[in-house]
């Protein structure tokens, strides 16, 4: 029976390589709900992200990679690789060969090739003759490999959820030929109130309904053009939120100052560049500084977060405890000048922190119906997409067994 399946598989795939059968290739809408964290859908009544959830599968959680940080872990929910192995090993980084800076303002760099490693799931789609539409995704702004997507846009963080919404449902209404089957959308509302208000906020719940409508506003228009049934949407997070407080914060320029290095990376994480011949004297005052500061050399990280590799993981790299902060005194007077209330929210944590987990719902011809899965990394989000699109990945760090266990 197994040589007839496999007689039956060869004939079925010659038949399309040489044109007898046709089949239109598999769409997939990948949404990032940016700082939703795992159980958020039990803070307010999300009735549309409840018409994914219910009839598709969903997973208890989805872990991110460290640092829990938004442009670390959606590059790599799109190539399937560590932040330690693509190199957006934050938001802010330096590359020590060139000695460039990257930062999410000025945005210079995050058209520039050169920051991003790996292989994005519309280069890998684009490389087997497919169409791709990555709105506002972090990397779709650089050729990556040379590639850019078919279709894409600068980020605009003025962009009304609506318009975003209508950008989408406009490419899938191009004519057959030219219409994109991996598209993505992207929303911060619930990531900004997250920040700024905490996560047990009332506008926390307000925004969580803001992003729900505009979900709603994409099923609406999926129904309408009579594509519902025939499209996978993938719904993700790149992490959670944790409360904060002002009352529970590192400062950092009580410790080092600038005669010791740079400090690169901030809050809740640290990332450090000692000036030559002070690693070690860093290391140890850093490593007493604060009993909730936790430092580690960069050959020492934890496993888990397979961040020893990469040349931009600075020679000291720290962690704050859950719900705390490390800033520089100046910058913490001026955030909680913004700010009048006492709690805020963050995340960068370790990614083990359940805090830290985000959300994973899945929903199309493609997915099991009706199904819970146990929390997954986001490193095997890329094979998923590539599973679904019927394209082969590239190397990367996800397991295509936890992959499979969504799928039909």
């Amino acid at each position: 029976m197994k040589r007839v399946l496999c007689a039956l598989g060869a004939i079925a795939f010659v038949a399309v390589a040489f044109g007898a059968v046709e089949r239109p290739r598999p769409t997939v809408i990948l949404i990032s709900l940016d700082g939703w964290r795992w159980d958020y859908h039990s803070k307010a009544p999300v009735e549309n992200l409840r018409r994914l959830m219910e009839p598709g599968v969903r997973a208890e959680g989805l872990i991110p990679s460290f640092p829990s940080k938004t442009f670390p872990n959606h590059y790599t929910l799109v190539t399937g690789l560590y932040p330690g192995h693509h190199g957006v090993i934050a938001n802010r980084m330096r590359d020590p060969r060139s000695a460039r800076l990257f930062t999410l303002t000025p945005r210079v760099e995050v058209g520039e090739a050169m920051w991003w490693g790996g292989e994005p799931i519309w280069v890998t789609l684009q490389r087997a003759g497919g169409r791709s539409a990555p709105m506002f995704w972090p990397g779709s702004e650089a050729p990556i490999k040379g590639e850019r997507p078919t279709y894409w846009l600068p980020y605009d963080h003025g962009m009304a959820n609506d318009d975003r919404v209508d950008r989408v449902l406009a490419w899938l209404d191009l004519p057959p030929g030219d219409r994109p089957s991996f598209l993505t959308l992207y929303f911060s509302d619930v990531d900004s109130a997250g920040h700024t208000y905490g996560p047990a906020s009332t506008e926390l719940v307000r925004a969580l309904e803001q992003v729900d409508r505009a979900l709603g506003r994409l099923l609406r228009g999926l129904e309408s053009r009579g594509l519902r049934d025939s499209i996978n949407i993938v719904v993700t997070s790149d992490h959670g939120m944790a409360e904060t407080s002002r009352q529970r914060v590192v400062f950092i320029d009580d410790y080092v100052t600038a005669d010791d290095g740079d400090v690169i990376d901030l809050n809740p994480t640290l990332g450090f560049w000692p000036r030559a011949g002070r690693e070690a004297f860093v290391y140890r005052k850093l490593s007493a500084a604060h009993p909730r500061l936790t430092v580690y050399r960069k050959a020492e990280t934890p496993s888990h977060w397979h961040y020893r590799d990469h040349e931009r993981i600075p020679p000291i790299v720290g962690v704050v405890d859950e719900g705390w902060s490390v800033m520089r005194r100046a910058d913490a007077a001026a955030a909680f000048g913004r700010n009048v209330r006492r709690i805020g929210g963050n995340h960068g944590y370790d990614p083990h922190v359940g805090s830290m987990q985000g959300v994973f719902v899945a929903s199309g011809p493609a997915f099991r119906s009706k199904a819970v899965v146990p929390a997954f990394e986001n490193v095997h989000v890329y094979n998923l997409l590539c599973l679904v699109l019927g394209i082969e990945p590239a190397p990367n760090d996800g397991d295509r067994a936890v992959a499979l266990s969504v799928l039909r």
